[in-house]
């Protein structure tokens, strides 16, 4: 049994492990081309939502509002990592 602390620890940890490392890689792929950039950034996009789906599956029965608090911490922290802009080197 999980309790609303616990879910929202988790949340955030989890959304600060897939911010950092989806922001690790379009960094890395910035200077690249629009396609490759492009490709990285759906990569991005499709693994959090993958990520989104096993948590539901493993979370499924558990109360509707840890799943709440745990979804809200997971993708707010994910969205922290979005909010400041990345900018190319020397710019």
């Amino acid at each position: 049994m999980i309790n609303i602390w616990q879910a929202f620890l988790a949340g955030s940890f989890f959304g600060l492990v897939n911010g950092f490392l989806c922001r690790l890689f379009l960094k890395r792929y910035l200077e690249k081309s629009s396609k490759i950039f492009m490709t990285v950034f759906f990569v991005c996009f499709f693994y959090k939502l993958i990520f989104l789906l096993l948590s539901f599956l493993i979370l499924k029965s558990e109360k509707s509002i840890i799943l709440i608090i745990y979804f809200f911490s997971l993708i707010f922290t994910q969205v922290l990592f979005e909010l400041k802009p990345l900018k190319k080197s020397g710019k």
